[in-house]
């Protein structure tokens, strides 16, 4: 113990009868423990100017005991620090300012589990002197001083920043059902339950057939009648009586019938036969490999 606490003894002589309440012996500590450290005492007060008159002490000033609350003013290797003790309901707070970058840092002490007497050797003032010791170095000095252990906090406001958490393999994110990564622009969208996706709004209808020559065109199959019956687009049908129920074809497939072509009942007059299919003939230039 003599080497751990070399100085104390000298110390506390000093400041003996300064001593009125049990803060006054942790400040007293606290004090020892930062001289051995190699600070020096200037004074009193917050002032975070540091002039040429402020000379270090390894002495407590006069009157720092008389007040309810403390403010030391310390040097450490040209850097000013600030040391301030607060009273709350029991406890006592030690926060250390460094004036350079206002970091701070903090520690605080239930005062009756901590101090025990006014009077006597280091064992009997504070029988866990070790432990308050450790707690001086570790939380209050390294923090602001050396940098290690507890990372100091700062007066001055901090950028936040959100972490993303890392991506769990079991839920992996959703996609959208149309990103393509080979895609090129925008994805068409539709609108509703059941849309076509091959659908273009801006198409014109008098236009169909002309993806089959473009051969990065979607679909295919021949839909437009070439021999320009009257009617327009001409639906197939499924080339049964009755048809085929709704929705059994999906939107924008190219459908061939099964039966008859032409079948049309209903209407009072009987099947059109004979008349060529779109299917019949080949399409225009089927022979031209260069097409």
């Amino acid at each position: 113990m003599a080497s751990a606490m070399f100085g104390w003894d000298w110390n506390y002589k000093l400041v003996e009868n300064d001593i009125t309440k049990k803060e006054d012996v942790l400040v007293a500590l606290i004090h020892w423990y930062f001289i051995k450290f190699g600070f020096k005492c200037i004074g009193l007060g917050d002032s975070k100017t540091l002039t040429p008159s402020d000379v270090g002490r390894e002495t407590l000033p006069d009157c720092w005991s008389a007040k309810e609350t403390y403010a030391l003013r310390y040097v450490h290797n040209k850097d000013l620090y600030i040391l301030k003790g607060t009273k709350t309901e029991g406890d006592i707070v030690f926060n250390l300012v460094r004036v350079s970058d206002l970091s701070v840092s903090l520690i605080h002490f239930n005062v009756e589990d901590t101090v025990k007497n006014l009077k006597g050797d280091i064992e009997t003032l504070v029988p866990k002197y070790r432990d308050i010791i450790t707690t001086i170095q570790k939380d209050l000095l390294d923090p602001v001083v050396t940098g290690t252990n507890k990372e100091a906090t700062t007066q001055t406001s901090q950028p936040e920043t959100r972490v993303q958490p890392p991506p769990n393999p079991l839920n992996p994110p959703t996609r959208d059902e149309y990103d393509d990564p080979l895609r090129i622009g925008q994805p068409r969208r539709g609108i509703g339950v059941g849309f076509d996706p091959d659908w273009d709004p801006i198409r014109d209808p008098l236009s169909v057939g002309r993806s089959d020559l473009d051969p990065f065109s979607r679909g295919g199959g021949m839909v437009f009648n070439p021999f320009g019956r009257p009617g327009g687009i001409r639906n197939p049908g499924a080339g049964i009586p009755g048809g085929l129920p709704r929705g059994s074809v999906p939107p924008g497939a190219r459908f061939d019938p099964f039966g008859p072509p032409d079948i049309d009942p209903g209407r009072g007059r009987g099947p059109a036969r004979g008349i060529p299919d779109p299917d019949h003939l080949p399409p225009p230039g089927y022979d031209d490999m260069f097409m």
